[in-house]
């Protein structure tokens, strides 16, 4: 190491980059904030720059500002870790990118993106209840198929059932 931040690898192994992946990393707590996390790994050397961008309105790219998350980076044996606490409502509306810079990418960061998973779970909510709904539809149009043939017998069944029932 020379002086702050300034390091020297030797090494006999190739440069290789790093797998970038990442994560919600917890339900949203009680005051209404989520945590991203975005693990740099596998990267030969292992020393990243880590840097959290967002969506904006017209497509591009943006930095997150500071007082929209608290960003805490941790960086371990052949990993780097960078958590990013952010409102569940904005990690609802917005993509986030996680942006890593290796010397083996080139000058161009590799990047992984998070996206809440309510749009996913609010279009399986809608196919269930089209399914559900489609198989009421056919129940229906199946009793009303047998009530015609069979003609009034057996609605008179059907009325004698209920009348004994709720004696």
């Amino acid at each position: 190491m020379f002086g702050s931040g300034t390091r020297l690898y030797v090494t006999d192994q190739k440069v290789q980059k790093p797998r970038v992946t990442i994560y919600p990393a917890s339900t949203p707590e009680p005051n209404g904030k989520i945590t991203l996390l975005c693990l740099a790994r596998d990267m030969i050397p292992d020393l990243v720059k880590i840097s959290w961008k967002m969506m904006g309105q017209n497509g591009t790219a943006l930095v997150v500002p500071q007082e929209e998350g608290d960003v805490l980076e941790q960086t371990g044996e052949g990993q780097t870790t960078s958590m990013i606490i952010i409102d569940k409502e904005k990690a609802d509306v917005n993509k986030y990118i996680c942006s890593v810079k290796h010397e083996g990418c080139n000058n161009k960061p590799d990047t992984e993106s998070f996206q809440s998973m309510t749009s996913l779970n609010l279009s399986s909510l809608t196919y269930t209840v089209m399914i559900v709904k489609s198989l009421v539809y056919c129940c229906g149009l199946t009793i009303l198929i047998q009530l015609r043939n069979t003609g009034p017998s057996f609605l008179t069944l059907i009325y004698n059932y209920w009348t004994q029932t709720s004696v």
